[in-house]
């Protein structure tokens, strides 16, 4: 009887095992697709940005749509991998930023994005850099009234997210990415005084 109770007890056992092997199986297999994904939506990312600064459009919105059903696609196979989702969800909502700000002179919801809310706040800053480059860009052509637009999106921006305070816990490398935006804000507006004073 003492035999039988172990011997039960043994296989029992080996169908734990077993299902838990299944389980983690197909785990790794998710955060495989998840890994890849990732990679993929930050390299088209950049590339969109790419495109945008110059004024690319047509492509840019073609990927955009592909990216936005990546986005989606990792929304659903990373759930439980958010940790490693952020910085593609961070660079697709800086890539939208940019895209929305050049077309339409506005800036996109947090929800419309479908991203973390972390992500989006990151990526908002980022936007920032991309943004001084873009006014740069046109004081080389002369479009004073261009970059001065640009720099008042940019001024809303870091006024409206100065007053956030989280650990990097909460917010990973998002003080220090407020300071660079308050940099960023400072120097494209020093270049549009010159600009100004030298015409």
């Amino acid at each position: 009887m003492e035999g039988r109770r172990r011997i039960g007890t043994m296989k029992s056992l080996e169908n734990d095992i077993d299902g838990i092997t299944g389980y983690l199986a197909r785990k790794q297999e998710r955060f495989e697709e998840t890994m890849r994904l990732s990679r993929q939506i930050i390299m088209e990312s950049g590339r969109i940005i790419t495109m945008l600064h110059n004024d690319d459009f047509a492509n840019a919105e073609r990927k955009f749509k592909t990216l936005a059903a990546n986005i989606e696609d990792l929304r659903k196979v990373g759930k439980d991998f958010e940790y490693y989702t952020l910085q593609a969800q961070q660079e697709f909502a800086e890539a939208a930023i940019l895209l929305y700000i050049k077309k339409h002179s506005s800036i996109p919801s947090a929800s419309s994005l479908h991203v973390r809310r972390e992500a989006y706040l990151l990526g908002l800053m980022d936007s920032v850099g991309e943004l001084k480059r873009e006014i740069l860009e046109l004081l080389r052509r002369g479009n004073i009234d261009g970059a001065e637009s640009f720099f008042e999106i940019m001024k809303k921006i870091y006024d409206s997210t100065r007053h956030l305070r989280f650990t990097d816990s909460i917010l990973p490398e998002f003080r220090k990415k407020q300071d660079t935006a308050r940099i960023q804000l400072e120097n494209a507006g020093s270049e549009i005084l010159m600009f100004k004073s030298s015409h």
